[in-house]
């Protein structure tokens, strides 16, 4: 298999996520107290389901997956002060939560006609 621009650009979304697996394990490795990698796991989960809300009806979907769960592999691999178990269940609250959030229209996607003034 030869690799060069060309494969990069067919396999942009496998690179990204593969990327995204080494910036969640890096960001665990640096984060030492247990509360932060729980408080930041969320925060991504927010993130996470806040890209997905805004992906599911423009663009194919399987990518931005792939790059969520990515970058959750890489964080759960790193965070060793922390459980793996709890670290993934805060993850799929926070990215629950923010989906319902988004669905229910407790919060908005800021490109509406009213928001910009």
């Amino acid at each position: 298999m030869k690799i060069g621009v060309g494969y990069i650009q067919e396999a942009w979304a496998e690179t990204l996520a593969l990327a995204l697996v080494l910036v969640g394990f890096f960001i665990s490795l640096l984060i030492t107290n247990t509360v932060l990698v729980y408080i930041v796991v969320i925060l991504a989960g927010f993130l996470a389901g806040r890209i997905l809300y805004i992906k599911k009806f423009k663009e194919p979907i399987f990518p931005s997956i792939l790059m969520v769960v990515g970058f959750l592999f890489g964080y759960v691999l790193g965070s060793f002060g922390a459980s793996r178990l709890w670290t993934t269940l805060f993850f799929i609250i926070g990215f629950g939560l923010s989906y319902y959030l988004h669905l229910k229209k407790f919060l908005v996607i800021f490109k509406k006609e009213e928001f910009i003034k």
